[in-house]
C-alpha cells in the first residue's frame, strides 16, 4: 500500500505540478465551501428550535450561542426570520464558491490537455528515427489522444476527493460539536467500511491495466488495417481482420463490465449501510435523557452527509485506480521520448555546399546484435552531378538514403560536406536543403496546392506553379475542373500513381533543394510517368545535385556516375556506358538479363 501511495503522489505531482497555485486554490475553495455548508446546517438547529417553540434549548445550544454572538456583534435580531435568511445566504455563498471551483477545475483540465498533447506531439516529431521505427502507430495515437484525456480526468477525480474529504472533515467537526458520542461511533463505522472495501480499489487498478493494454492493441489493429484497407479487400481477408478486431472488442467489453461491477461494489453498499446505521443510532438516542429533536435532526443530516462523502470518496479512489494505468503510460512514453530526442551539437556549422559530399569508409548497422548493413562505403558526389545507385534487394541502398537524410548516424566512418562532418551541421537547415522522394508516396487528403506547399506558407503561387512545371504535372493540374484546388483524397487515392509521384516531386522542388535524393521513385510508375519523371531529373542536371537509387535501369542510364552496391559494399563504380563494356560487371549482367526479358 505504501508503494501505491508513493506512486499516487508522484503521479499527482506530475499531472498537476505546474498548477500548484490553482490546486491550492481548489483545496481552499473546497474547505471554505464545506465550512459555509456546515455553518448553514448548524444554523438550522436554532431555527428548528424557534419553530418548535423550544426557546430554552436555543439558548443552551453551543452552536446557537455562537450564532447568537455573531448576530449580537452585528446588532441583528436573533430570530427565526433572520436565521432563515442566514441559512439561505450561506448556501447561496456556497453555490457561488462551487461555481468558482468548477471554473478553476475546467481551466486546469483544458490547459493540461492542451499542454500535454502539444508536448508529446512535439517530442514525437523531434524523436530519433530509430526510436520511431520501433513504435506502433496505433499505440502512439492512443497515448496522445486517449490517454492524455484520461489523465486530465484525474483532475475531476482529484476535485471530487477535495470536495468529499473537505466536506467529511467539516461535517465531522460540526457533528462532534453537536453530538460527540454519535459522531465518534459514526467515524469508527466509516473507517471500518472503507477498510473492508479496500481490496476492491486494488482490483480496479488491475482490471484497468489490462484494459489499457487491450485498448492500445485495438487502436493499433484498426489504424494499421485501415491504412492498408485496399490490400485487405483485394486479398479477401476482411473477415479475418474483423475477427481479430472482434476478439479485442470482446476482451475490452469483458474488462469494461468487470470494471463497472467492481467500481459499483465499492459504493452501492455504503448507502444502505448508512440508512441502517442511522436507524440503529436513532433507536438508542431516542431513549436517552434530554433528547433534543432539533439537535438530533441536524446530527442525522450530518451523519447522512458523512456517509455520502464516504461513498463519494470511495468512488473517487476507485476512479484514481482506474486512471493510474493510463497516466503511467503517458509518463513512461514521455520519458522514452525525452531519452530519444534528436540531440544536436551546441556549436553547429551552417550548410555550405561548394564542391562535394563524401562517404568516407562508412559502416552502418541497426544496433547491437544486428547484422552489418554497410561496410566501408566510399564515394564522392560532386556539386551538380547526378549519381545512380543500384544493387540487389537487401544490399543496403535505402540505408544509404537514410544516412543522406540523417535519419541514422554511421556506426563507422563519416560523411562530409566540403570536408565538414554532416553531423556537425544544423539538422533543420540540412533537411531544408535535402529533397527526398521515395516510392512510398505520402499525400494528405487536401488540395493539390496544399500538398505541394505542404505547410511551407512562405511559398507563393508562383513557386508552386514553377515546381509543378518542373515536375511535368502542371498541364494535368490546370486541366482539372478545380485546378490546384482539387482534393486528392486520402493518400492521393483520387490520382494515379504517376500523378501522385510527380506531385510529391513538385513538393520537393518547390523548396529549391541543393541535393535531391530519389529512393526507388520510379519503381511503381508506368512507362509514360517514368519518362516524365526522368525528363524532370534530366532538366535538373547541373543545377541540383541528384542521387538516384533505382531498380529500373532506364532511370540511371544517363547519370554521370553509377555505383553498384552488393552485400553492403560498393563493388563497381563508373559511367554506365563504361560498366557495360565489362562483361563481368554486375551492371552488364543485370542489363543483359533485363533486355533478354
Amino acid at each position: 500500500m505504501k508503494k501505491d501511495k508513493i506512486r499516487l503522489i508522484t503521479i499527482f505531482k506530475y499531472v498537476f505540478g505546474r498548477y500548484k497555485a490553482q490546486v491550492i486554490l481548489l483545496v481552499a475553495l473546497g474547505f471554505f465551501g464545506g465550512i459555509l455548508e456546515g455553518i448553514g446546517v448548524g444554523a438550522v438547529i436554532p431555527a428548528l428550535s424557534f419553530l418548535l417553540g423550544n426557546g430554552s434549548q436555543v439558548e443552551n445550544s453551543a452552536i446557537s450561542q455562537t450564532i447568537k454572538v455573531f448576530f449580537d456583534f452585528f446588532s441583528i435580531p436573533f430570530s427565526f426570520r433572520y436565521l432563515l435568511a442566514m441559512v439561505a445566504a450561506l448556501f447561496i455563498g456556497r453555490a457561488f464558491i462551487l461555481g468558482i471551483f468548477t471554473y478553476v477545475r475546467a481551466r486546469i483540465g483544458a490547459e493540461f490537455i492542451n499542454a500535454e498533447m502539444a508536448d508529446i506531439l512535439s517530442a514525437t516529431f523531434s524523436a530519433r528515427w530509430p526510436f520511431l521505427l520501433r513504435q506502433k502507430i496505433g499505440y502512439v495515437q492512443n497515448t496522445v489522444v486517449s490517454d492524455v484525456r484520461r489523465s486530465a480526468n484525474l483532475l475531476d477525480v482529484f476535485t471530487q476527493i477535495i470536495q468529499s474529504f473537505s466536506g467529511l472533515i467539516i461535517y465531522l467537526v460540526f457533528a462532534l460539536s453537536i453530538s460527540p458520542r454519535i459522531t465518534l461511533v459514526t467515524l469508527a463505522a466509516g473507517v471500518a467500511l472503507v477498510y473492508i472495501l479496500r481490496p476492491l480499489v486494488k482490483k480496479t487498478q488491475s482490471v484497468n491495466e489490462q484494459a489499457s493494454l487491450v485498448d492500445k492493441q485495438l487502436s493499433h489493429h484498426i489504424t494499421e488495417h485501415l491504412g492498408g484497407l485496399k490490400v485487405v479487400k483485394a486479398s479477401g481477408e476482411e473477415g479475418r481482420v474483423f475477427e481479430k478486431a472482434k476478439e479485442l472488442l470482446l476482451s475490452l467489453r469483458t474488462l469494461y463490465v468487470r470494471n463497472i461491477v467492481v467500481h459499483a461494489l465499492g459504493t452501492i453498499f455504503i448507502q444502505p449501510f448508512s440508512v441502517v446505521f442511522v436507524i440503529i443510532i436513532f433507536s438508542f438516542a431516542y431513549k436517552t435523557p434530554g433528547f433534543n429533536i432539533a439537535v438530533f435532526a441536524a446530527t442525522l443530516y450530518l451523519i447522512q452527509k458523512i456517509f455520502i462523502y464516504l461513498q463519494s470518496g470511495q468512488g473517487a479512489l476507485h476512479s484514481v485506480s482506474e486512471l493510474l494505468p493510463y497516466v503511467a503510460n503517458v509518463i513512461n512514453f514521455k520519458k522514452d521520448l525525452v531519452e530519444n530526442i534528436e540531440v544536436e551539437p551546441k556549436e553547429r556549422d551552417p550548410f555550405k555546399f561548394n564542391t562535394s559530399l563524401q562517404f568516407n569508409n562508412v559502416g552502418f548497422s541497426y544496433g547491437q546484435g544486428s547484422d552489418t548493413v554497410l561496410k566501408n562505403v566510399t564515394f564522392t558526389l560532386r556539386k551538380g552531378e547526378t549519381i545512380g545507385l543500384i544493387g540487389p534487394s537487401g544490399a543496403g541502398k535505402t540505408s544509404v538514403a537514410d544516412l543522406f537524410l540523417r535519419l541514422f548516424k554511421p556506426t563507422a566512418g563519416e560523411i562530409t560536406l566540403d570536408s565538414v562532418n554532416i553531423q556537425d551541421i544544423d539538422l533543420r537547415e540540412w533537411r531544408s536543403r535535402i529533397g527526398y522522394v521515395s516510392q512510398d508516396i505520402f499525400l494528405v487528403n487536401e488540395t493539390i496546392r496544399h500538398n505541394i506547399q505542404f505547410y511551407e506558407n512562405t511559398l507563393s503561387q508562383e513557386d508552386i506553379e514553377r515546381a509543378a512545371k518542373q515536375a511535368h504535372i502542371y498541364d494535368f493540374i490546370v486541366g482539372l475542373p478545380e485546378g490546384f484546388d482539387t482534393i486528392v483524397g486520402d493518400k492521393g487515392v483520387m490520382l494515379s500513381v504517376g500523378q501522385r509521384q510527380r506531385i510529391a516531386l513538385a513538393r520537393v522542388l518547390a523548396r529549391r533543394p541543393e541535393i535531391l535524393v530519389l529512393d526507388e521513385a520510379t519503381s511503381a510508375l508506368d512507362n509514360e510517368s517514368e519518362l516524365l519523371v526522368q525528363k524532370a531529373i534530366n532538366e535538373l542536371h547541373g543545377t541540383v545535385t541528384v542521387f538516384i537509387i533505382a531498380h529500373r535501369l532506364s532511370t540511371i542510364m544517363n547519370v554521370d556516375k553509377l555505383l553498384v552496391l552488393r552485400e553492403g559494399m560498393i563493388e563497381e563504380e563508373g559511367k554506365p556506358q563504361d560498366l557495360l563494356q565489362d562483361k563481368d560487371s554486375y551492371f552488364y549482367k543485370v542489363n543483359n538479363k533485363h533486355h533478354s526479358h
